[in-house]
C-alpha cells in the first residue's frame, strides 16, 4: 500500500502527537503515582510513630494503673508494721492480738482492692504469752499469733491463721512457698511477692502479697502483709485492653520471676511462666525486665511497646506488655490509599480519553493544512507524468504564482524543462556519430580477439614443451638423488668394513704377541723337563741304592735271629718305600718324556700360527688400503652426483619458471581475449544502445 505525502504527513504527524499526548499523560501518571507513594509512606510513618507513642503513654499510664494499688498495698503494709511494733512496745496495752486483729479489718474495710491483711510473728514476740493463747482466735496450736483476715465471697471478714510462713520449698515458678514471711525475714526490708497458689476458705487463689517486716530494737519479731488477688490485677489488664483501639489491642503483666499475671486475651495462662510465650515474646520480656527500659517492637504484623516499673524488693521489673495490630493502626492509611488509588484511575482514564481527543483534532487540522500545501505539488506531478508517460512533449510549462517552496520549485522545473529541450536537440546529431562509431569498434574488436586466439595457442604448445622439459630434469634430479643415496650407503659400508679391517689387524697383531709369548712359555716348559727328568734320575739312583741296603739290613737281621727281628722289620719297610719311590720316579718319567714331546709339538705349531698370524696382517693392512681407495672413489662419486643434482634442479626450477611466466603470458593472452569478446560485445550494446537513442529522442517534441 503506498502512501501519498499528504496521508503521510498526516499519519506522522497524528503518531507525533498522539505520543506526546501519551507521554504528557505517563509522566502525570508517574508523577501521580509518586506523589501519591510519598504520602503514602510519609502517612504510614506518621501513623507508626502516632500509634508508637500512644502505644508508650498507654503503656505508662498502665504500669502506673497497676503500680499504684501494689504501692498503695506496700505503702498499707508498712503502716500497719509501724502501728504493730508500737502496740507490741507499748506496755499498757493489754489486748495486743484483739487490737492487732480489728486493725487488720479495718484495713480491707478502708481498701476494697485487697482481698487479705495479715500480720505474723516470731514465736513470744507478741506478749511473751503463746502458751497461754493456744488454739485462739489467729494463734496456732502453740500460740503463736499468725492471724489471717480475708474477704469472703460473701463480703464479710474471716480469720485464719497463716500457713507454711517457714516452708522453703519451690514451687514451678521458683517462688518458697512460704516467701511472704521468710522474704522480710531474710532482708529485713519490704517485699513484694510474685504471685503463687495460696489455700482461702478452702480454695487456691493466686495471689500477690506485699510484706514489710515489724522489727524492734534492730530485732525482726514479724511481718505485716497485704494481699492482692490476681484477678484484681487481670480486671485492670482487661479494662486497658477493652480502650486498646476499640478492644483489638492485647495486654500483657509479668511479674519480675517472669509469672504471667494477667492476659486479656488467654486468661488461662495466669500463674504460668514465661515458657508458655512464644520465644521472641519471652526473650523481649526477660531483656526489658533486667534492663528496666522500655522497648518498641514490631513483630508479627504487629505494634507490640514493653513498658517495666520497679516495686521495692525486687530486683528486676515488673512488665506490661502492649500490642495492637498493624492493620488496626494503620487503618486510615490503607483507606487513604484506597482513595489515591480511585483518584489515579480516574486520573488516567480523563487524561487518556481527552488526549485521545486532541490528537484527533490535531490529525484534522494537519490534514486541511497538508491538503493545502500539497495541491502544487500535485500539479507538478502531473506535469512530469505527461512527460515522462506521454509523448514527451517539453513544449508544456507550470503556472503556479506562490512565493512559498512550491512557488520556487515549479519555477526551477519551468527552467530544467527548457534547458532540457536545448539538450536533446544537441544529442540528436551525437546519437548518428555514437552509431558510426561503435559499428567501427565492434570491427577493431572482431580482429583483435582472432589474433589473441592464434597466440594462445601457440602459448599453450610453449608451456606443453617446457613441462616436459621440467619433468624430464626432475626425474634426472630424482635419479641422482636416489644414486647420491646408495653412495652414501656404499661409503658409510667401505668406513665400516675399514674399521673393522682396522681392529681385525689389531686382533691379529694382539694373537700374534700371544703366541710368541705361549712359544717361549713352552720352550722354558721343555727346559724345565729336561731338568725335572735329570733330578728323578738321581732320585731314582738313590732309591735303588736304598732299595740295596735295605735288602743287606735284611740279610743281616736275619742272622741275628730275634735280636734282629725288629730291624728286619724295619729293613722291610724301608725296601718297600724305596720301591715305591723307583715306581713312581719311572711314572713321572714317563709322563714327563709325553709332556716334553706336547711342548715340542704345540711349540712348532705356534711357531707356525705366528708365521700364518703374520701373513694374517699384511693381507689386512692391504685390505684396510683397498677400503681407503674405494672411499676416496665413493667420495668422487658422491661429489660428481651432487653436481648433478644441482644442475637438474637448476634446470628444473629455470624450467619452473619459464612455465609459470609462460602462465602468465597465457592469462595474460585470455585477459586480452576476454577483452576483445567483452570490448565486442560492448560494441553491440553502444549500437542498440545509439539506436535506442536516437528512438528516444526522436519520441520528444522541441
Amino acid at each position: 500500500m503506498h502512501l501519498s505525502i499528504q496521508q503521510r504527513f498526516s499519519v506522522w504527524a497524528g503518531l507525533s502527537l498522539l505520543t506526546v499526548v501519551l507521554v504528557t499523560a505517563l509522566i502525570g501518571v508517574w508523577q501521580f503515582s509518586s506523589i501519591k507513594q510519598t504520602l503514602a509512606e510519609h502517612s504510614r510513618e506518621v501513623s507508626q510513630q502516632q500509634a508508637q507513642e500512644y502505644l508508650q503513654i498507654l503503656a505508662r499510664d498502665t504500669a502506673a494503673q497497676l503500680r499504684i494499688p501494689l504501692e498503695t498495698a506496700l505503702h498499707t503494709a508498712q503502716a500497719n508494721a509501724a502501728v504493730i511494733q508500737a502496740v507490741v512496745a507499748d506496755s499498757t496495752i493489754t489486748d495486743r492480738r484483739g487490737l492487732a486483729i480489728r486493725m487488720l479489718e479495718q484495713t480491707l474495710t478502708l481498701n476494697d482492692d485487697f482481698l487479705g491483711a495479715y500480720v505474723a510473728f516470731e514465736p513470744n514476740a507478741v506478749d511473751s504469752s503463746d502458751y497461754v493463747h493456744r488454739d485462739s482466735l489467729g494463734s496456732d496450736s502453740r500460740g503463736r499469733f499468725l492471724p489471717y483476715v480475708v474477704r469472703s465471697s460473701s463480703d464479710n471478714f474471716v480469720v485464719e491463721n497463716l500457713e507454711g510462713l517457714e516452708d522453703a520449698t519451690l514451687d514451678e515458678n521458683g517462688v518458697r512457698a512460704g516467701e511472704y514471711y521468710l522474704c522480710s525475714k531474710d532482708s529485713l526490708s519490704s517485699c513484694v511477692i510474685d504471685p503463687y497458689l495460696y489455700p482461702i476458705d478452702g480454695e487456691q487463689l493466686l495471689l500477690t502479697s506485699l510484706v514489710a517486716p515489724v522489727i524492734e530494737n534492730g530485732r525482726f519479731i514479724g511481718i505485716s502483709g497485704i494481699d492482692i488477688s490476681a484477678a484484681f490485677l487481670q480486671s485492670v489488664i482487661t479494662e486497658v485492653a477493652a480502650e486498646l483501639y476499640q478492644g483489638k489491642g492485647q495486654t500483657l503483666l509479668v511479674s519480675p520471676r517472669g509469672v504471667i499475671v494477667g492476659h486479656s486475651q488467654q486468661p488461662e495462662l495466669i500463674g504460668q511462666n514465661l515458657n508458655a510465650l512464644d520465644n521472641e515474646l519471652r526473650e523481649a520480656l526477660i531483656v526489658v525486665s533486667e534492663a528496666g527500659q522500655s522497648r518498641i517492637l514490631q513483630q508479627q504484623e504487629q505494634f507490640i511497646v514493653l513498658s517495666p516499673f520497679n516495686m521495692p524488693g525486687n530486683e528486676q521489673s515488673w512488665v506490661t506488655y502492649l500490642a495492637v495490630p498493624e492493620a488496626d493502626v494503620l487503618a486510615a492509611v490503607a483507606e487513604q490509599e484506597q482513595f489515591l488509588d480511585r483518584a489515579q484511575t480516574t486520573f488516567i482514564s480523563s487524561t487518556s480519553l481527552l488526549g485521545l481527543l486532541l490528537a484527533l483534532i490535531g490529525v484534522g487540522v494537519v490534514w486541511l493544512v497538508a491538503r493545502s500545501s500539497i495541491q502544487p505539488l500535485a500539479e507538478m506531478t502531473s506535469l512530469v507524468a505527461s512527460i515522462a508517460e506521454g509523448e514527451g512533449d517539453l513544449t508544456q510549462q507550470l503556472n503556479i504564482k506562490r512565493q512559498d517552496e512550491t512557488g520556487k520549485l515549479s519555477g526551477f522545473l519551468n527552467i530544467f524543462i527548457g534547458k532540457l529541450r536545448k539538450l536533446i536537440q544537441q544529442l540528436i546529431p551525437l546519437g548518428e556519430d555514437v552509431s558510426k562509431l561503435s559499428v567501427e569498434g565492434r570491427q577493431i574488436s572482431e580482429q583483435t580477439r582472432s589474433q589473441m586466439l592464434q597466440q594462445q595457442q601457440l602459448l599453450e604448445e610453449m608451456v606443453s614443451a617446457v613441462m616436459e622439459m621440467a619433468a624430464s630434469a626432475q626425474q634426472i634430479a630424482g635419479n641422482a638423488d636416489r644414486t647420491s643415496q646408495f653412495v652414501s650407503k656404499a661409503n658409510e659400508s667401505s668406513q665400516s668394513g675399514a674399521g673393522l679391517v682396522q681392529r681385525t689387524s689389531e686382533s691379529i697383531h694382539a694373537v700374534s704377541n700371544s703366541v710368541q709369548e705361549s712359544e717361549s712359555a713352552m720352550l722354558e716348559l721343555e727346559k724345565n723337563s729336561e731338568a725335572i727328568v735329570s733330578i728323578l734320575s738321581v732320585i731314582q739312583g738313590i732309591a735303588e741304592q736304598t732299595n740295596l741296603l735295605a735288602l743287606n739290613a735284611a740279610i743281616e737281621a736275619a742272622r741275628a735271629g730275634d735280636k734282629g727281628r725288629g730291624f728286619a722289620v724295619v729293613a722291610d719297610e724301608v725296601r718297600a718305600l724305596a720301591s715305591r719311590t723307583q715306581e713312581a720316579t719311572v711314572d713321572i718319567h714317563e709322563k714327563l718324556s709325553v709332556l716334553q714331546q706336547g711342548s715340542r709339538q704345540a711349540s712348532a705349531v705356534m711357531h707356525q700360527s705366528g708365521q700364518q698370524v703374520t701373513e694374517t696382517v699384511d693381507l689386512a693392512l692391504a685390505a684396510e688400503s683397498a677400503l681407503l681407495d674405494i672411499q676416496q672413489a665413493i667420495r668422487e662419486v658422491t661429489e660428481m652426483t651432487f653436481q648433478i643434482a644441482s644442475a637438474t634442479e637448476e634446470q628444473s626450477a629455470v624450467c619452473e619458471d619459464v612455465s609459470k611466466n609462460l602462465s602468465k603470458i597465457s592469462q595474460l593472452v585470455d585477459h586480452t581475449t576476454e577483452g576483445a569478446h567483452q570490448l565486442s560485445r560492448v560494441g553491440n550494446e553502444l549500437d542498440e544502445a545509439a539506436n535506442s537513442l536516437k528512438k528516444q529522442l526522436a519520441s520528444f517534441h522541441i
